[in-house]
């Protein structure tokens, strides 16, 4: 079985705008507001992009963040982004993370109105999917897919891949907390 490429920040950036896209959300002037390497051992990094996310009845300035490090993804990260979103004077936040989060994260991202997105590989995502069987992959199936984070009833995260359609459900998590 081939090693999954590296997820670096630039092979993140792109994968967070073809993900968007393709459930449906226009992303526009993209930039990068902030980058920062995890100290260890998380031996990671966070990207933070600001731009217009766009959808026929919101289009919120937005932060996305791009988090990769390898514990679980708990509620002072996603704290740390709702600051950030208010420090950036956007809209709208989203973090896309590549671990698993925790309950507690799930929690505090309803607190804060931000939506929450898992980034995985492509191998695992399509197991799972029922697109086909198990161990059989086809060749259009990208090193790395994004999957919403929903809580179930237990309160604990569920994944769900992210596929076209469902930009209204992301901009819901987000819910505007603009007056306008």
């Amino acid at each position: 079985m081939p090693e999954l490429p590296e997820l670096t920040p630039q092979h993140f950036e792109i994968l967070v705008v073809r993900e968007l896209r393709k459930v449906g959300l226009d992303v526009a002037e993209l930039r990068i507001h902030r980058r920062a390497t995890l100290p260890e051992p998380e031996r990671g990094y966070l990207l933070e992009l600001k731009g217009v996310l766009g959808a026929a009845t919101w289009r919120p300035q937005a932060l996305i963040a791009c988090l990769r490090q390898q514990a679980p993804i708990g509620r002072a990260a996603v704290e740390s982004l709702r600051d950030h979103v208010k420090e950036a004077g956007a809209e709208a936040g989203l973090l896309f993370g590549a671990a698993d989060f925790d309950p507690e994260a799930l929690a505090a991202a309803l607190d804060g109105d931000l939506a929450l997105l898992r980034v995985t590989d492509g191998r695992s995502a399509f197991d799972t999917s029922g697109w086909g069987p198990p161990g059989h992959y086809p060749a259009w199936l990208p090193a790395y897919c994004a999957q919403m984070v929903k809580r179930d009833p237990l309160g604990q995260p569920r994944y769900h891949l992210l596929e076209p359609g469902q930009g209204d459900q992301i901009l819901h998590s987000m819910k505007e907390r603009h007056v306008g």
